[in-house]
């Protein structure tokens, strides 16, 4: 009951936040930008919007291909379809509470392939520090394209705030001996129960670190290492072009370049770590760029966010729904009947 209560007050806070951020962007709109607004919406060519969903499908089944690539060292070779479908289930778990599509779509994977829980969240965490990577690197490779234009992005976005409010909280005194007493006793309670930590380490968290490690070392051990790479390299395509087909649908926006939406595809997915489907955080970001960046209008920019946003949620619910339903139809009779499925 606790945990249930839990799960919907996370699902209430989030889904607040990105309701107060959607009323932020549109709050000072007048009648008539609201207007205009629309009628770029209307006149939008969803040739280009329907082409970005299929290529948005396109990187969430690729996703599938290289988890299956981490699973197979471990001795799994679940079904295709089966791991497409358990992870547009976990992005559809996403949407209601962040991180929660990561434990959905492993436990999907034992109660229908046989996968332990602790190896498929091991794969699944290598998978997240690797997208963490490739971030990374398509954001110095785009700071190399365009360094003065990123490095301002980077630093209205994400620097000075940080540095901001860290030099906000280290002149707060109080924070400071805060800081200081959670340390130390962090430490003192260490080597006081180090003895209590040592034996809790053992059995049954002994098991679950060392599965979970083992899925972690899968990236090592993959026996298609150029597959997995390819893998990687067209996720990674698909989201850039899933936003630069969008750019065609807007008449103002088909100049823009496969450089601008490498530039939003960094950014935007910084939405997603904030609040469940980066609602509110993903249009403001856009917008900022399009507009003082690389001086778009605020029509068509405030359009195309929206148009982009909107097209991955309604892929994600309808897909995730859609999967929800076919992976038990798919593997009828194949749930596992011991204790680690009932845990999952």
């Amino acid at each position: 009951m606790k945990k249930t209560l839990l799960a919907i007050f996370k699902f209430l806070f989030f889904l607040g936040i990105g309701i107060l951020l959607v009323w932020l962007v549109v709050k000072d709109k007048t009648d008539a930008e609201i207007a205009n607004i629309k009628d770029a919406l209307r006149q939008a060519d969803y040739f280009w919007i329907f082409l970005s969903v299929i290529i948005s499908g396109l990187s969430h089944y690729f996703r599938a291909l290289r988890w299956k690539i981490l699973l197979a060292p471990m001795g799994h070779h679940p079904k295709t379809a089966t791991t497409f479908f358990s992870v547009m289930v976990g992005y559809l778990a996403n949407l209601a509470v962040p991180r929660l599509g990561e434990v959905t779509r492993c436990g999907l994977l034992t109660r229908y392939e046989k996968v332990p829980f602790v190896q498929g969240f091991g794969t699944v965490i290598a998978e997240r520090a690797l997208d963490v990577v490739c971030v990374i690197l398509l954001f110095f490779i785009t700071l190399g394209i365009e360094f003065t234009k990123i490095s301002g992005i980077a630093a209205d976005l994400v620097f000075t705030p940080l540095s901001g409010k860290l030099h906000k909280l280290m002149q707060n005194q109080l924070f400071v001996i805060v800081a200081c007493v959670v340390v130390l006793a962090g430490i003192a309670g260490f080597f006081y129960f180090r003895r209590q930590i040592r034996e809790l380490m053992s059995g049954k968290v002994r098991g679950f670190v060392n599965g979970l490690w083992e899925g972690l070392m899968s990236v090592k051990k993959v026996d298609q290492p150029l597959m997995f790479i390819v893998h990687t390299v067209l996720i990674w395509l698909m989201y850039i072009l899933q936003v630069y087909v969008c750019f065609f649908a807007f008449e103002e926006l088909k100049s823009l370049s496969f450089v601008v939406a490498m530039v939003i595809t960094v950014f935007g997915s910084l939405a997603v770590v904030v609040v469940p489907g980066g609602t509110g955080v993903y249009q403001i970001i856009v917008i900022q760029i399009l507009t003082t960046v690389y001086f778009m209008g605020q029509t068509s920019s405030f359009a195309f966010a929206w148009s982009v946003w909107a097209s991955q949620i309604v892929l994600i619910l309808f897909a995730g729904l859609l999967s929800l339903i076919l992976l038990p139809l798919l593997n009828k009779g194949s749930e596992l009947k011991n204790p680690e499925s009932s845990k999952t």
